[in-house]
């Protein structure tokens, strides 16, 4: 039973022992356990799920040691609620489903640490992430499982559309400002909202219409719950650099520092797609944003 890799610097031996302990003891009351190895107990077949993860777990432990009773209570109490949830759920009746479906983005390699994407139902939008086809359930955000899917034969492209519109339906805070840089003005908008902030922004075209230049946006997704955005317009074509000049490092910060990360990167949003920009950092320290071919394109035909 030995611990995750790469939580050594986070938790101490004793510490994951005494997570393993708590959670062993509230998974048994409605499951059989197999075996718990590597931040994973394993379910004995023929039940409802046949694994629960304990990474997040982890994660909130070293944010959060004094609480751990509680968090470990609180954690395994909203997955058994999603779980009676999904009872209601006739996962051959796409109706019963419609309501619950929603997305969450992740990066590539943190799907491949917790077993790859071949039960799920993904698609990307972003370089380097997977947007998954989730449940948004009372109490958890479920994956999609791909042989739910598959009962309900339809393309996955619709059923993607449908939970963007679901997702586009959620309440987002959006706050507008402008920064003063002295040689210019640019006007930046902050998306937040703690499950829906990224995903929301998936689809700027159709719920925030008026965060969304001639040319587009330029935005940034550190994490589920935060995105960064600047439009891109005829008057204004090169604010987009002073803005990742700007707030690179705090995207990296917000990046980094978030339990459920998406990407440090910055795209170029325009007409529902999303180009990665090439940002490289010279050996003085200066930041030299190198505009997306699409956009030059753009750029050059307007002079």
């Amino acid at each position: 039973n030995g611990m995750p890799k790469g939580y050594e610097n986070e938790i101490s031996k004793q510490e994951y022992k005494k997570l393993v302990d708590l959670a062993v003891s509230i998974v048994k009351k409605r499951f059989t356990i197999d075996a718990v190895k590597e931040g994973t107990i394993h379910l004995k077949e023929g039940q409802e799920l046949r694994e629960l993860n304990l990474h997040n777990l982890i994660e909130k432990m070293a944010e959060d040691r004094p609480n751990l009773a509680a968090i470990v209570g609180e954690h395994f109490n909203n997955i058994f609620i999603s779980l009676d949830e999904q009872k209601k759920i006739d996962p051959q009746n796409f109706e019963t489903v419609r309501k619950y479906l929603s997305l969450r983005i992740y990066p590539v390699e943190m799907i491949r640490q917790r077993g790859g994407a071949a039960s799920m139902v993904v698609t990307t939008h972003l370089e380097d992430t997977y947007t998954l086809l989730m449940l948004d359930l009372p109490g958890a955000f479920v994956p999609v499982d791909k042989e739910m899917f598959l009962l309900w034969k339809k393309h996955s492209s619709e059923i993607f559309k449908i939970a963007q519109q679901n997702v586009n339906t959620q309440e987002i805070e959006k706050l507008s400002h402008t920064l003063d840089l002295g040689d210019a003005k640019i006007e930046v908008t902050i998306l937040s909202d703690d499950n829906y902030a990224a995903s929301y922004a998936l689809d700027l075209v159709n719920n925030s219409p008026e965060l969304v230049g001639e040319w587009g946006s330029v935005v940034a997704m550190p994490n589920k719950a935060i995105v960064n955005l600047c439009k891109v317009s005829k008057d204004k074509p090169v604010d987009f650099v002073k803005f990742i000049q700007l707030i690179k490092p705090i995207v990296e910060k917000s990046y980094k520092e978030h339990p459920q990360p998406i990407s440090d990167q910055f795209f170029w949003y325009y007409k529902g797609k999303f180009t990665r920009i090439n940002v490289v950092v010279e050996a003085d320290g200066r930041i030299n944003v190198i505009s997306p071919m699409g956009l030059t394109a753009l750029m050059t035909e307007s002079k």
